[in-house]
């Protein structure tokens, strides 16, 4: 896949599009309907939208961040949930990726601690492709993961994801080939 930057102010962003071609082409896999695999599609494009209402500098800052810093930008779910509310007719399926796509399978993800299979679906996959993603891309703070390593790490990262979900991304969008 190509990486593209989109351009929303003076914020630049390339995961977007990327993240919402792997939400489309998971989708496939997992045989979704046509109107289904186009919410995925919006919910990647649009996902990451409370970001816009941070600090750019915040966003890229190298290095760790503060627990200050941190709390701050886990508020970007939440920001981008309202944002995106705003729309007149915003589909549930993508106001459910903005807002839930950082909870954990196991409870532990924010905003608001949700517990395996009370966490939307579509979040979850959201979830799934947000991470492999940011493993495997260049970032102004660090390095990119091989295929291989992302997803150990992901596989090792017991209760963060739905295991079953995480199972059928890696066999059929990495093993079968549907992403390089």
């Amino acid at each position: 896949m190509r990486r593209h930057e989109l351009k929303c102010g003076a914020l630049a962003f390339g995961k977007s599009d990327a993240v919402s071609a792997l939400m489309v082409t998971f989708g496939r896999s997992l045989a979704m309907g046509e109107d289904a695999i186009r919410l995925l599609g919006l919910g990647g494009l649009v996902y990451d939208l409370g970001k816009t209402a941070l600090s750019v500098d915040l966003l890229r800052k190298p290095g760790q961040l503060t627990v200050q810093e941190l709390a701050i930008i886990r508020t970007h779910p939440e920001r981008g949930y309202e944002i995106a509310a705003q729309i007149d007719d915003m589909p549930e399926a993508v106001l459910d990726i903005c807002l839930y796509h950082h909870e954990k399978f196991d409870g532990s993800g924010y905003p608001k601690q949700l517990v395996g299979r009370d966490i939307p679906f579509v979040a979850r996959v959201a979830a799934i492709c947000d991470v492999y993603d940011a493993l495997t891309t260049v970032r102004p703070y660090k390095g990119s993961m091989s295929q291989a390593e992302a997803v150990d790490l992901m596989f090792r990262s017991h209760g963060h994801f739905d295991p079953d979900l995480l199972k059928t991304f890696v066999s059929r969008m990495i093993i079968n080939g549907a992403i390089d």
